[in-house]
């Protein structure tokens, strides 16, 4: 009987050793800004949820989004700021996460779409060499989305044409105006925009939510990430105006909301391949 109690005394013990703090967890924010103007931008958000949920929350960078989806996946992540790819993703290897809320936009919607777009006098012959202008490697509408919205319309591939990342949506679009290049990838919002400028839009994305608090369900309760998800849902206009993330408000996020999105990041280009 000692033998026995010994050993539930040494279980015990080990198990209080290794219990997380149920009143601490931890957040990732996307590595896009230097580290003083996330905490700048996240802290009254985090203050709040501090606050009305009697936790602390910790901040934890990472250099990169794989070093993000890896830390996730290894259970030192609770929970993160994420946009669609990253989610995508991280969802593609990693069945432990769970969308909770997408931030809203100025304009108050939560989700958007991606683009196909071309010239609107230009005839798209892809037996020759088309000219593709992307945006960034790793944003959404860039080759992620530009590669299935192509397969989609033409039934090839990215990679079977020619390419250059011209770093943000405008210049994009505005490579088809000046005509360096055929086709474009963008949200479609933005080349709404250039509408006027001869733009065409010619393929449309599902809808995707916009960027995301994701919980991981192997480090956090079900309990905890339901009062997190009501705790934003239902948060006053009062407070929504002392924020600066979610100062717009918050919608509910659904694993639907991705569809049956998959992506692998390690598998996307960071250079064009067009040699100028």
């Amino acid at each position: 009987m000692n033998f026995i109690k010994t050993i539930v005394l040494c279980l015990l013990f080990f198990s209080l050793l290794n219990a997380k703090n149920v009143n601490s967890i931890v957040f990732a924010p996307l590595p896009t800004k230097l580290k003083s103007n996330i905490i700048n931008d996240f802290n009254p958000l985090i203050s709040y949820l501090e606050k009305k949920l009697n936790i602390e929350i910790e901040y934890k960078f990472y250099q990169n989004y794989k070093d993000i989806i890896d830390a996730i996946k290894n259970k030192e992540v609770d929970i993160a700021y994420l946009g669609p790819l990253p989610y995508i993703a991280l969802y593609s290897e990693y069945k432990g996460v769970k969308p909770l809320v997408s931030f809203k936009e100025k304009n108050k919607k939560h989700n958007y779409r991606c683009v196909l777009a071309k010239f609107k006098t230009s005839n798209i012959d892809i037996s020759k060499d088309v000219k593709i202008a992307l945006t960034q490697p790793l944003s959404t509408c860039g080759y992620f989305m530009t590669n299935i919205l192509l397969k989609k319309q033409y039934d090839k591939s990215l990679e079977n044409f020619l390419y250059s990342y011209e770093m943000s949506h405008e210049n994009s679009l505005l490579s088809l105006v000046k005509g360096t290049h055929i086709l474009a990838g963008a949200k479609e919002d933005i080349a709404k925009k250039y509408e006027s400028l001869g733009v065409s839009i010619i393929k449309r994305s599902i809808l995707l939510p916009g960027f995301t608090l994701v919980g991981n369900k192997n480090t956090i309760s079900d309990n905890l990430s339901s009062k997190i998800k009501k705790t934003l849902l239902n948060i006053d206009t009062k407070t929504l105006s002392t924020l600066k993330k979610g100062r717009y408000g918050f919608s509910l996020a659904t694993q639907k909301d991705y569809g049956n999105l998959k992506v692998n990041i390690n598998k996307i280009p960071f250079v064009g391949n067009i040699n100028e």
